[in-house]
């Protein structure tokens, strides 16, 4: 069963990507990405999670812009789905692309502090293991 639903979550965040690219005109949702839709057990709730690559204030701009269009992405998945009801969508940040951006950061200023010697280091002790 949990198979069945992980294959709607895909095909709920693929329709819904293409929805958002060709059927809606807001420029508030230029450059969202859905990373994630994560179905309820019942399939009647779609928790679907929206990542933008230009920072916190453009992610809230998109998630605001996406709610006021869910009635025309559920339409749309109505159409598409072969199931009895279409889901409620609920839209949610979904942050880790900037934790993965502060992550990457940190690597650098402990590069630049430490040299690039210590990051080689670790690799020879790696090669040495083996």
């Amino acid at each position: 069963m949990a198979f069945r639903r992980e294959r709607g979550d895909s095909f709920i965040r693929e329709e819904l990507t293409l929805a958002i690219r060709n059927e809606l005109s807001d420029p508030r949702i230029e450059g969202a990405v859905v990373t994630e839709v994560e179905l309820t057990k019942d399939r009647r709730f779609a928790r679907v999670y929206v990542s933008h690559y230009e920072g916190e204030e453009a992610l809230q701009a998109a998630l605001a812009g996406l709610e006021g269009a869910k009635g025309v992405l559920r339409r749309h998945l109505s159409q598409v789905l072969a199931w009895r009801f279409t889901p409620e969508l609920g839209f949610y940040a979904d942050r880790a692309w900037a934790h993965g951006a502060r992550i990457d950061a940190l690597f650098e200023q402990l590069e630049q502090e430490q040299g690039p010697d210590v990051m080689d280091s670790d690799e020879q002790d790696d090669a040495d293991d083996e």
